[in-house]
């Protein structure tokens, strides 16, 4: 028998991957064998068998038998000693590299970075659907209870008392919750004050990165700026209210009628100028927005002032909560999450709380309906001039931040679509209800 060609050391034929430079000798004569690797040095290397005759293994064994290596055992009193063939049935050994060996198969780097985007919006998206089910878990929980405290003290109707606590049960709930599942991102200082950060979300190449969320300096005038503007969205959706009035027409918010009446115990109050906005912006400018953010600033202000604005379930309400949350996320993205609470504070407890309560309780519908027409118009023409002052780097801040393109089909994710299906059907059910009634 003429022993099979060398496993290396020699040229190997091999009429499937014909390049000599490849199939000569160790890795044959090309780079790996020329010296620059060793010079050769592993095409002979007695210690290790190279350069022995190489025989299959019957027993499943693929390891070189030679003169170098009498024998091998395969269990006890048993060897295996090479076996002489006939001429015939000597088959040639043809060495396939480990690389050539293993399909490989294209990556289609589009569809990865989709699937990556789907996945971070997915995961932010589910975190606040689920904090949106535990509001409604704690708003059970607290009815439960006032439902038995009616029973016990008599009452068959709480009236008002109770709508506070019930709202601020749910709310707290929610908060707990949210901040079991994020403690590690919101007990830090730069999630309320703003900073740079090590990213932990978002697309593979994004993470450990150091990221800026917030940090700019807030300076008066621009505050006054922000707030401008959000009298100037709250003056847009006043006017629109009052030219469907005008032909007969109520857009119903029933949300706003229902805080409306309901604002008259010090739980209630509690609850819309303070724990209900360091809550709101805590999920949706804290959290959600800054998981987002890898994906693109724009796309992170954008979708969570989206799910902000479908989280109120009504649609009067809920166009004034989209417009505001975009200047809410601009806020909490350049300069603090702080800063965007203050903003929402303020618009909650001081001009739709204090002000327009103690106004109402002052003056008549006709005087009343004055107040509402002159505060929309100061607050429209105050938008206005901000737009003329500062449009131009407000544009140029939407361009240097667009996301890259596909990125907003990561709403096609389920929890995404679950939220946006669950919140709409809900205001526009609410919605038919008040116009109907």
């Amino acid at each position: 028998m003429q022993p099979d060609q060398q496993r290396y050391g020699q040229p190997v034929p091999s009429p499937q991957y014909g390049n000599p430079q490849y199939n000569a000798g160790t890795y044959g004569a090309g780079p790996y064998d020329s010296g620059q690797y060793g010079g050769g040095q592993y095409a002979a290397a007695p210690q290790y068998g190279y350069g022995q005759p190489y025989y299959p293994n019957p027993y499943g064994s693929s390891a070189p038998v030679g003169p170098s290596v009498p024998a091998y055992s395969y269990g006890p009193a048993r060897s295996y000693q090479p076996q002489p063939q006939l001429q015939s049935q000597a088959q040639p050994q043809t060495y396939i590299p480990y690389w050539a060996a293993v399909p490989v198969q294209p990556i289609d780097l589009r569809k990865a970075w989709r699937t990556w985007r789907r996945k971070v919006t997915n995961r932010a998206m589910g975190l606040t659907l689920a904090y949106q089910g535990m509001m409604y878990v704690g708003a059970i929980a607290a009815s439960i209870v006032a439902l038995i405290a009616a029973s016990v003290t008599g009452k068959q109707d709480l009236g008002t008392s109770w709508d506070g606590i019930i709202s601020l049960v749910s709310v707290i709930t929610a908060f707990g919750f949210l901040l079991l599942m994020r403690h590690r991102d919101i007990i830090t200082r730069e999630f309320w004050l703003g900073g740079s950060h090590v990213d932990t979300y978002g697309e593979p190449n994004q993470r450990g990165r150091i990221s800026q969320y917030g940090g700019g300096r807030m300076r008066p005038l621009w505050f006054l700026a922000f707030i401008a503007l959000g009298l100037g969205v709250q003056g847009v959706v006043t006017l629109v209210q009052l030219a469907f009035a005008m032909v007969g027409a109520d857009l119903a918010s029933p949300t706003s009628e229902s805080i409306n009446e309901s604002a008259v115990t010090v739980s209630m109050w509690l609850y819309i100028g303070l724990v209900g906005p360091i809550c709101e912006e805590v999920l949706f400018r804290g959290v959600l927005m800054k998981e987002l953010k890898p994906l693109g600033r724009n796309f992170a202000i954008i979708t969570s002032a989206l799910a902000f604005g479908l989280f109120h379930d009504d649609v009067v309400q809920g166009t004034f909560a989209f417009l505001f949350g975009l200047i809410l996320g601009f806020v909490a993205m350049e300069y603090s999450l702080i800063w965007s609470i203050a903003l929402h504070v303020f618009n909650n407890a001081i001009l739709s709380g204090v002000i327009d309560t103690w106004l109402a309780g002052y003056l008549d519908s006709t005087g009343y309906a004055i107040y509402s027409i002159a505060l929309a118009l100061i607050g429209v023409i105050g938008a206005l001039i901000v737009f003329a002052f500062w449009g131009r780097g407000l544009r140029q801040y939407r361009r240097d931040n667009r996301s890259v393109s596909g990125t907003y089909a990561a709403w096609a994710c389920p929890t995404f679509i679950i939220f946006v299906v669950i919140n709409a059907v809900m205001a526009v059910l609410s919605f038919a209800a008040a116009m109907i009634g």
